[in-house]
């Protein structure tokens, strides 16, 4: 606190200017409480609404087997893309003994960079053993993060950070819980990952990009109607993640249901919430896997999903 002695002034001039003071600092408290102003593309976010129009501005096959995709970023002209390949499928168990519903399993986590056009640029794997499972990826503009966990809820996850040139990854921290989507705030150096079924939210304050795995902050998803499979940070503090959750009606018919949620990161509170019906040809959301939002550089808000398993195509969708 810095102290201000008044000598030689006006009795009458001392309380005025403590007075000022205290507004001065008032005002300061207020400025400071007010949210920051959020991205063109969160306030582009915030104008839609069912009645939306989506364009499908282009589909482009990728020319190289995607498996099980999970999450997604473009950087440049550049595209990433995670994915599990699942070589046994883990079984369900009911053996009290253990904490698990079900058996490990055996597969591999992948990582592909892919131009617009779906030609495969690189390719690397990540995780090890039983952790080969990655979840919804995010860009911090130097790096990529990557979550990687058993396939199987209330299990072990790996964070790893990737140098988009080269693909070299190196281990952040590792956590007892499986992680399935991860973003990085660079504003407050935070990280913030999402559950199995995006239940739980964890969050990491980080020093200077390094973070423990000790004590997160835990906060409860207030949204239940979709599950998050992939999530983005957005500039002002928020981040937006996509997904879906399946439905049966009081007839036994099956049915999906998408979304996408802006989430204040300040209170872990959904801000703006749009429901996806959109699907492709083939009948697959466009939720059901994961996507990426932008705004071009002619303004437009634009959304990318990949939503098929193996043989996947990119959509591309003009949003207003």
């Amino acid at each position: 606190m810095r102290l201000i002695f008044w000598q030689g002034i006006p009795s009458l001039v001392k309380p005025l200017g403590i007075l000022c003071s205290l507004l001065l600092l008032a005002q300061s408290v207020e400025l400071a409480a007010q949210p920051q102003h959020t991205s063109a593309l969160a306030d582009q976010f915030k104008t839609l609404n069912k009645a939306s129009t989506w364009t499908l501005a282009s589909q482009t096959p990728l020319a190289f087997d995607t498996f099980h995709p999970q999450g997604m970023v473009k950087v440049g002209a550049h595209f990433f893309l995670s994915s599990v390949e699942t070589i046994e499928a883990p079984v369900s168990i009911t053996d009290s003994t253990t904490a698990f519903d079900r058996t490990a399993g055996i597969g591999v986590g992948h990582l592909f960079k892919f131009t617009a056009a779906g030609a495969l640029v690189a390719h690397v794997t990540l995780g090890e053993r039983a952790i080969y499972h990655p979840g919804g990826i995010d860009f911090d503009g130097e790096s990529l993060w990557v979550s990687v966990a058993e396939y199987r809820p209330n299990s072990h996850s790996i964070v790893y950070k990737v140098d988009p040139e080269t693909l070299a990854s190196s281990e952040v921290l590792r956590f007892d819980d499986h992680l399935g989507a991860i973003v990085r705030d660079n504003e407050l150096d935070t990280l913030h990952a999402v559950s199995w079924g995006s239940r739980r939210i964890y969050s990491w304050q980080g020093s200077n990009g390094k973070y423990s795995a000790a004590s997160p902050t835990l906060s409860l998803n207030p949204s239940h109607y979709i599950d998050y499979q992939d999530c983005q940070y957005l500039t002002g503090r928020n981040m937006l993640c996509g997904g879906l959750s399946s439905y049966r009606d009081d007839s036994g018919s099956a049915f999906k249901l998408g979304g996408i949620d802006l989430i204040d990161l300040g209170s872990m509170q959904p801000e703006f919430q749009l429901p996806i019906i959109q699907t492709t040809a083939s009948g697959a959301l466009l939720t059901q896997n994961p996507f990426y939002a932008e705004v071009n550089g002619a303004g437009d808000l634009m959304f990318y999903f990949v939503p098929e398993d193996d043989q996947s195509s990119l959509y591309v969708y003009r949003v207003k």
